[in-house]
């Protein structure tokens, strides 16, 4: 039962990295630029750039939380902890670290993101 405990968080932490690793492929619009088009169709270069390289990002913190998760052999309360933690560090630190890499831009509240997130994956992501 320990071992499925490990697996099971593993494998869905793995198939979000697919879903977000697919949108990566040559002619599809990467997970966080539909993200961000939400609020704003009209994204800059240099926005669709920066989402682009932040849906990899994505990709690879999940990969990551899946490898981890089976190093570590952690009860599921703790991987749980471990990998929502980590998910909300990455949003609110990407966030504050966006307004500072693009001063000139206004962007959504962590809260309207977290809404707009949810409305594309209400979609399918």
């Amino acid at each position: 039962m320990a071992a499925l405990g490990r697996v099971v968080p593993a494998l869905v932490l793995t198939w979000l990295a697919l879903v977000f690793a697919r949108t990566l492929t040559g002619g599809r619009m990467p997970l966080i630029e539909r993200i961000a088009r939400v609020g704003r169709a009209d994204l800059p270069p240099a926005l669709r750039r920066y989402t682009r390289r932040l849906t990899a990002v994505w990709c690879g913190y999940l990969v990551g939380a899946a490898s981890c998760t089976l190093v570590l052999g952690l009860p599921l309360g703790w991987t749980s902890l471990m990998v929502w933690s980590g998910t909300a560090v990455l949003f609110v630190a990407e966030h504050r670290l966006r307004a500072r890499w693009f001063p000139t831009e206004v962007f959504p509240s962590v809260w309207q993101q977290i809404l707009d997130t949810c409305r594309v994956w209400r979609r399918g992501a």
